[in-house]
């Protein structure tokens, strides 16, 4: 008959419904809970690691502005050298770091009596010195503005660093605690009934499968 399968069901139902012990719920609500402090924890790091990066990058353009205007004023105002370093070679790797504008700056205040240097091939890198102090401090805005955006441009180049894992981390807690809130609500729907209203239930239905 059409009614056996159903009937089964209701037995089977019936014979197993009781109320959920509250160590199980305990247990449930325990695990959202850690899951939630999981999922501020892991925000929290995120933040931090953000927040570490664009320190580094703050960090990164503090040092190089420094470094490359300590070493245009170098060029502006003196003619170094560096031992066991070729002076071609030093002026073409220092001309390079600068780059081009830095360099046009720095040829506009070097200093009387400062020598040309030039580059491996014989080409002109910085210019003889015809400058006086005086030009050299009312340039050096410029000279500053001009490392600066050397500076920027030469930043942009490291890659942002990669916040996915963070984001999955936080996708996959969000899918643990969707579970766990329907074994909960599943396991908050409690048939309370004594061994013997259910025994009799299963009685009543196996006597009408028969």
């Amino acid at each position: 008959m059409r009614m056996w399968p159903i009937a089964g069901v209701l037995t089977f139902a019936l014979l197993t419904a009781c109320a959920t012990p509250p160590e199980i719920k305990q247990a449930l609500a325990a695990k959202d809970q850690a899951y939630a402090e999981n999922e501020r924890l892991m925000q929290q790091y995120r933040e931090l690691v953000s927040n570490i990066t664009t320190r580094h990058l703050q960090w990164y353009r503090y040092v190089q502005t420094r470094l490359k205007l300590d070493l245009a004023l170098q060029w502006a105002t003196t003619n170094p050298r560096v031992a066991d370093v070729p002076e071609a070679a030093m002026a073409e790797d220092d001309a390079a770091e600068l780059g081009p504008d830095v360099l046009r700056v720095i040829n506009m205040i070097r200093l009387k009596s400062l020598p040309e240097r030039k580059g491996q091939t014989g080409q002109p890198v910085f210019a003889a010195g015809s400058g006086d102090m005086s030009n050299l401090v009312q340039q050096l805005p410029e000279l500053i503005a001009q490392v600066e955006r050397r500076v920027s441009t030469d930043a942009k180049a490291p890659q942002a660093v990669d916040l996915t894992a963070f984001d999955h981390y936080r996708t996959n807690v969000d899918v643990l605690r969707r579970i766990n809130g329907l074994i909960k609500q599943y396991l908050d729907i409690d048939v309370t009934l004594s061994q013997t209203e259910t025994q009799s239930l299963a009685d009543a239905i196996r006597t009408v499968r028969r």
